[in-house]
């Protein structure tokens, strides 16, 4: 069975600290918004791959366990848009800062990984239902509100990720090809 490369922003408080320690105007400390895959199986994957290839996750704000925001294969959360980008472009610049070369991906296919960034589109957040909720009927009401929601916004944002992806991809086969 293919991974799939889906991933959402969840929030993750500091180590040591119960989830709902507060607002950072009071407390000073504030949750990370870490980027986490959907799928148990992707996370298995990237488990199992070589250090280096966890790091270079990690270093690029990835966190190695699951989260769902509820949005349907190839869609994300209009409120993870600025934070999935700040994620790409972390990739891009990190991809050259870790030795990935000849490294073990534990099932993970980087590839994949990045085609599925590139398909991956933007869902308005109030059109998203919990997982379980979802039903065909949701499904459809849920693509009729990213149809119009794409009508209505500008491209500059999607065609900025476009091109961080493609400088990532450009990134890793030059990567894979360093002895």
């Amino acid at each position: 069975m293919a991974l799939r490369y889906d991933f959402d922003m969840g929030v993750v408080t500091p180590e040591g600290l119960p989830d709902a320690f507060g607002d950072l105007d009071v407390t000073g400390v504030r949750a990370e918004r870490l980027a986490m895959f959907r799928d148990p199986e992707t996370v298995a994957a990237l488990k199992q791959a070589d250090p280096a290839v966890q790091n270079f996750f990690l270093d690029s704000g990835f966190a190695l366990q699951t989260f769902d925001s509820g949005a349907p294969p190839d869609r994300f959360p209009k409120r993870d848009e600025a934070a999935r980008i700040a994620v790409i472009e972390r990739l891009s610049k990190n991809l050259g800062q870790h030795p990935l070369a000849g490294a073990d991906w534990g099932g993970f296919d980087f590839p994949s990984f990045m085609r599925s960034l590139g398909q991956s589109k933007v869902l308005e957040d109030d059109a998203l239902l919990a997982p379980a909720n979802r039903g065909a009927q949701a499904d459809r009401e849920i693509a009729a509100a990213y149809a119009a929601s794409q009508r209505m916004r500008g491209r500059r944002r999607i065609a900025m990720a476009g091109l961080l992806i493609g400088l990532i991809l450009l990134l890793y086969v030059a990567s894979q090809m360093l002895p």
